[in-house]
């Protein structure tokens, strides 16, 4: 990896960081909660090692969690992204495989493929989430409406997102 790839991905990392903290985290939407930050470890190069993947994700959990009082949640359910994340990666593989220096984003990949990658992690991420959360199956209900629209929510921010970064790098 060269320096320019880390500074990049260093520079993604604050800014989706510091948007959930000072942004997402403050607004007052009610039932809705945008969780943008999962974006971190979906955007890392597809032949990143587990080892720094889980790393990442519980270090980016973490910060969350201290940010937002989140005692262990996001730490807990971004951690299990990153497990499953290759997973997730290899079922979705292109038919000629992966490149060693491919990143899972809409520049490289298609927008559908994206779309795809980024409602299943996603919705992995928001059903962890809101059941460990109420850590009850009692309001089952009520936590898959929570989650649906919460989910909605922030796939719209996150392809608005991607949309803007793969325009800005065809330029």
């Amino acid at each position: 990896m060269n320096s320019k790839f880390l500074i990049t991905n260093s520079i993604r990392f604050v800014l989706l960081i510091a948007l959930q903290i000072l942004l997402l985290n403050e607004l007052p939407l009610g039932r809705v909660y945008i969780m943008i930050y999962p974006l971190t470890i979906l955007l890392l190069p597809v032949f990143t090692s587990r080892l720094v993947v889980l790393f990442l994700a519980f270090f980016t959990g973490l910060i969350i969690d201290i940010f937002s009082n989140g005692g262990g949640l996001h730490t807990a359910t971004l951690t299990a992204i990153g497990y499953s994340r290759s997973y997730i990666l290899d079922t979705f593989q292109p038919r000629s495989g992966w490149d060693k220096l491919d990143v899972p984003n809409v520049s490289q990949q298609g927008v559908t493929w994206f779309f795809y990658y980024s409602l299943i992690v996603f919705s992995l991420h928001h059903l962890l989430y809101f059941f460990l959360e109420v850590f009850s199956f009692a309001n089952f209900f009520s936590t898959i409406f929570k989650t649906i629209i919460s989910l909605f929510g922030s796939l719209l921010i996150v392809w608005m997102i991607s949309l803007f970064f793969m325009r800005n790098s065809r330029e």
